[in-house]
């Protein structure tokens, strides 16, 4: 074994005191055979001094053929579990002899990213009902509008078929007087006026059903606009409620973008 690739195997303890953290040291030379490695207490070995280092990525090749030093990221289904860390060459006079590996489990920064990613996901899908929510409501507010505007409209039919019935009435008590003067003139007349007071009975029989008649539909169309009245108020108090909730939602809103925003630059910083 080259002497150099010897003396970083001898000293692995000493370099894995350099770090704050439980790392993973090992040695290869320049057909990729594990020389030498490190592992901290409780990690099962992968591989064995002897054997040969696959790495999918190609950054160990890039490392010994360059002799520049690389930042490399390797799956779980390397190792068993993700990890990640620096290829360093190794030299000898100039020339790279192998490669020392320091890398570091990063199956918790892993799973945190994943929490990440289905914290963002769950926010959205929440962010999305939430706008399904907010359109139900706004297309709730434009029919109330419409309601309002229709129950308005109908108050004011009303109102005028009130004005109607309010000239029936008046007419009916000109007709009633009418009846009665006729009536009078009719017993003046003696038998010459009898047929004449038949008619009289009649048109004042009529005035008073007329009347009558009126005066239901003016209580029938009063009942009726204090139910549009109550209606009304009904459909002011749902819009009002709608305003609130409009203004509640774009709360929960701004602070679901929020949410995201941060959910992004945790996922983000995680990948770092």
């Amino acid at each position: 074994m080259n002497e150099k690739l010897q003396f970083f195997v001898d000293h692995l303890e000493v370099i894995n005191k350099l770090y704050d953290r439980d790392v993973m040291l090992s040695v290869m030379d320049m057909d990729k055979v594990v020389v030498g490695f490190l592992l901290p207490p409780g990690v099962a070995p992968q591989t064995e001094v002897g054997s040969v280092f696959h790495d999918p990525s190609g950054m160990l090749d890039e490392v010994l053929a360059r002799g520049v030093a690389r930042h490399n990221r390797l799956s779980k289904e390397v190792l068993g579990y993700p990890i990640e860390g620096n290829l360093i060459p190794i030299k000898d006079d100039g020339k790279v002899v192998g490669c020392i590996a320091c890398s570091y489990s990063v199956e918790g920064k892993e799973k945190v990213k994943e929490i990440a990613s289905d914290f963002q996901s769950s926010i959205q899908h929440i962010d999305k009902s939430i706008q399904d929510v907010v359109s139900g409501v706004e297309s709730l507010f434009s029919m109330l509008t419409d309601m309002n505007q229709m129950t308005t409209d109908v108050e004011q039919d009303v109102n005028s078929a009130a004005d109607v019935v309010n000239k029936i009435s008046s007419n009916a008590s000109h007709s009633n007087i009418l009846a009665l003067n006729a009536s009078i003139e009719a017993a003046r007349s003696g038998e010459a006026g009898r047929g004449f007071a038949v008619v009289a009975t009649e048109m004042g029989k009529l005035a008073k059903d007329s009347s009558n008649s009126a005066t239901e539909i003016k209580t029938t169309l009063s009942a009726i606009v204090s139910h549009l009245e109550a209606i009304t108020n009904s459909i002011k108090e749902a819009n009002d409620v709608a305003k609130s909730y409009m203004e509640s939602i774009g709360s929960i809103q701004t602070i679901l973008q929020q949410t995201i925003s941060i959910a992004n630059e945790l996922e983000n910083d995680v990948k770092l």
